[in-house]
């Protein structure tokens, strides 16, 4: 539904005598930013509008700047998926947005910088790390599917934790021909070592133990109902080194010069802060149809189910 103006002629004129409307104060913040006197909202009331109103069940490309499903919609198939989810401060926001800029002018006007820090209307969104595939689940089996994937969060082991900014990068989708923009996360706890049972091999350091740790879980959910699993271990690459945030894409990519050109802005003093963040991981979303979970993770970190419940919140 659209905005409707209203004249001035309105009957919700204030009256000349009423008293003025007090503002609400706002105090600076030691990082410069403007902090609320109001109480902050609840973290779950951002899920109660994650969902955007579907425009098509048919895949129609001209609804989404080109992009196709990954799943193609299926009458009564739900698209899923797990992860974390990270909102942005005002200052990280801003300075993601500045990147962005950059990039695009670094690449030049050929390719077209998709973001996804703010919506349509301009709002901030918040951005995350993928712990799952996107999914499709038949009714008959998305309630088992929530079930079992509660079930290993809970007895991962993990408890809350929290990751930074490593580097950018590129990454082109093996399932469509979309380029993503990246910036890679890693712990930022003391690495611990990885085991092995090969003797030749040195142990290498984990650089992402917790989020490796629910994704293990997560993957084995994914496969017992017949769903791919995120991240594949290769000769080349360690899966740990994949987790990442999402910050725009592109239809192709740039060239390799230019790509190389852009992965340098992380180490640019104008986005120096960036390497200080922090995001914290307090729990895991699943997203099933338009119904959003939050499984929050273990105060202690010692697999047990924590006091908090799940909070299961409808998107609208």
């Amino acid at each position: 539904m659209g905005l409707v103006d209203y004249s001035s002629s309105s009957g919700d004129e204030v009256l000349p005598d009423s008293p003025p409307c007090k503002r609400h104060k706002r105090k600076a913040e030691p990082n410069g930013e403007q902090e609320s006197t109001m109480p902050p909202l609840p973290a779950t009331f951002h899920d109660l509008y994650a969902s955007t109103v579907r425009q098509s069940v048919v895949d129609d490309p001209s609804l989404h700047q080109g992009r196709k499903r990954q799943n193609p919609h299926v009458v009564g198939h739900w698209p899923s998926h797990i992860y974390v989810e990270w909102h942005p401060t005002t200052t990280q926001h801003d300075t993601l947005d500045a990147l962005m800029k950059k990039t695009q002018t670094q690449i030049g006007g050929d390719i077209h910088l998709h973001n996804f820090l703010t919506s349509d209307l301009g709002t901030p969104l918040p951005l995350h790390i993928s712990l799952s595939k996107p999914l499709s689940l038949p009714t008959s089996k998305k309630d088992d599917f929530f079930s079992k994937i509660q079930d290993a969060i809970y007895t991962s082991g993990v408890g809350r934790f929290s990751v930074k900014p490593a580097g950018l990068a590129w990454y082109r989708s093996p399932d469509s021909d979309r380029t993503f923009f990246v910036l890679r996360v890693i712990t930022t706890r003391e690495l611990s070592s990885q085991n092995t049972d090969d003797k030749k091999k040195p142990l290498r350091l984990s650089t992402n133990p917790e989020l490796m740790a629910i994704l293990v879980k997560c993957n084995k959910a994914a496969a017992h109902f017949g769903q791919p699993p995120l991240y594949q271990q290769s000769a080349g690459d360690a899966v740990d080194t994949a987790f990442h945030v999402s910050i725009g894409w592109t239809m192709g990519s740039p060239d390799e010069e230019t790509c190389l050109m852009v992965l340098k802005n992380f180490r640019d003093a104008q986005f120096g802060q960036i390497r200080d963040w922090e995001i914290d991981v307090d729990g895991v979303k699943a997203k099933i149809g338009n119904i959003i979970t939050h499984v929050p993770l273990s105060r202690r970190g010692d697999g047990q189910k924590g006091s908090e419940e799940p909070d299961s919140l409808f998107g609208f």
